[in-house]
């Protein structure tokens, strides 16, 4: 029995080794595909996480959550240090955070400055043509925050960004609407920063803060050609249905429009601007219509002036000095600042 069994354990003990060398593959080969399954679904995770942190750096950025964002980009590139996304989007939330820049005091602004420089910074080393020049204009204004709300900081750093953005890129909308603010803050030239706003607005780029730093430079610049430009650039804006808040339009009113301006030639210069139906329809825009009933009557009295004096300008004077005249006898009783400049209009007219 021995004899006839020993071939037949020679030929099973191959086979089973056989059988051995295909179950171990079996299992090794279940072991990649569940590796591979692993890793599949930590990628998915891993995937679906940054794609969550990005979403929430987004929101926050767009609720003006600016350094809550630039934290939550920060925990994304904790993973990935090189994560295009999460580095674009870090800078462009500091980008906007310059634009909409505001601090309760000086220590909060150096706080956040000391976040926005390095950003800022490491995206320039990173950045070529007119987003390099972007980014430049943008730690330029960075630096006259840090002079003018941070107090802590001395010197040209502010108008060498904004220049050396122009250097880069001429038109660069931030450059030029940036250095022609700085510059009406810093007593520079009104004629090269209305030409520097010009060019941004022509751009047709980031027009609501082009606005806002072209009126917060020209209104209460008390220069000639100061009232000129701020009138042209709310007719502008009045023509293309721009929008504009309440506050601003009274601050261009009263500063280019009042009747008792100090000189009768600055109301002729915020008149004179533009045309004649152009200069009555962006009054209108700019005055808007009063609910009070007693307000509402000497908006009108108001009204009737300004009719009155682009008369003059546009030299009628019958009309002009009639209306002036109507606008006498409707003020007789009440003797103020309007009816001196009512008076003064007569006689002006009288003694041409």
């Amino acid at each position: 029995m021995a004899d006839n069994n020993t071939p037949s354990a020679a030929k099973a003990w191959p086979f089973l080794m056989s059988w051995t060398g295909r179950i171990s593959a079996l299992i090794g080969l279940s072991a990649s595909i569940l590796g591979g399954v692993t890793w599949l679904v930590q990628h998915h995770r891993a995937h679906a996480e940054r794609q969550a942190a990005l979403a929430l750096a987004r929101s926050e950025t767009a609720q003006s959550q600016y350094d809550a964002a630039l934290a939550t980009y920060a925990s994304i590139l904790k993973n990935d240090s090189l994560d295009r996304a999460a580095l674009e989007g870090q800078l462009d939330t500091t980008l906007l955070w310059v634009e909409n820049f505001s601090a309760p005091d000086a220590a909060s602004a150096a706080s956040s400055l000391d976040t926005i420089f390095p950003t800022l910074t490491a995206g320039l080393t990173r950045a070529t043509g007119s987003r390099a020049a972007d980014i430049e204009a943008h730690l330029g204004w960075a630096h006259w925050l840090n002079q003018h709300i941070a107090a802590r900081e001395f010197g040209p750093a502010a108008e060498q960004n904004f220049r050396a953005a122009l250097a880069a890129d001429p038109h660069n909308v931030y450059a030029n609407a940036m250095l022609g603010n700085w510059s009406l803050q810093n007593g520079g030239s009104l004629p090269d920063a209305i030409q520097n706003f010009n060019i941004a607005v022509a751009t047709g780029q980031a027009r609501p803060f082009v606005r806002l730093l072209q009126i917060a430079g020209l209104v209460d610049r008390d220069a000639p050609g100061a009232r000129a430009a701020l009138m042209q650039a709310a007719n502008n804006m009045r023509s293309n249905q721009e929008p504009i808040d309440p506050d601003t339009q009274r601050r261009i009113l009263n500063f280019c429009c009042d009747s008792t301006l100090d000189s009768h030639a600055e109301l002729v210069e915020s008149l004179s601007a533009v045309s004649r139906n152009d200069a009555w329809a962006t009054y209108l825009w700019l005055d808007r219509p009063a609910t009070d009933p007693i307000d509402a009557r000497f908006q009108s009295i108001r009204h009737a002036f300004i009719q009155a004096s682009l008369a003059e300008i546009a030299g009628d004077k019958p009309q002009a000095l009639a209306q002036f005249r109507q606008l006498h006898q409707q003020l007789a009783q009440q003797p103020g600042s309007l009816l001196d400049a009512v008076n003064a209009s007569i006689a002006r007219l009288n003694h041409t």
